[in-house]
């Protein structure tokens, strides 16, 4: 019985390691895709937004962007924080 709750206590700490890591992984990517996000942009960059918002980069400042989105004669403008920019589409 000893040995049986030793081999559970040693699988809840590697499932709790794994998870730990993973968790990890996911930050640091998101971590790494915002500093190229503000590397790249520039004005005409396509981009996708956190809300999924799909617009063009017409003017961009140091915290913010303006953005414009829409077709033909129904244009709309968003005035969006770079960090709710999820990933640049073309650049």
């Amino acid at each position: 019985m000893d040995m049986n709750l030793k081999l559970e206590y040693i699988i809840l700490i590697i499932l709790a390691l794994m998870f730990y890591f993973y968790s990890l992984k996911d930050d640091l990517d998101k971590k790494k895709n915002k500093k190229f996000i503000k590397k790249n942009l520039k004005v005409g960059s396509k981009i996708l937004t956190e809300s999924k918002i799909i617009g063009e980069v017409i003017e961009v400042n140091t915290t913010d962007c303006l953005i414009i989105s829409g077709k033909y004669e129904k244009y709309s403008y968003f005035l969006i924080e770079t960090d709710s920019i999820e990933k640049i589409l073309e650049i």
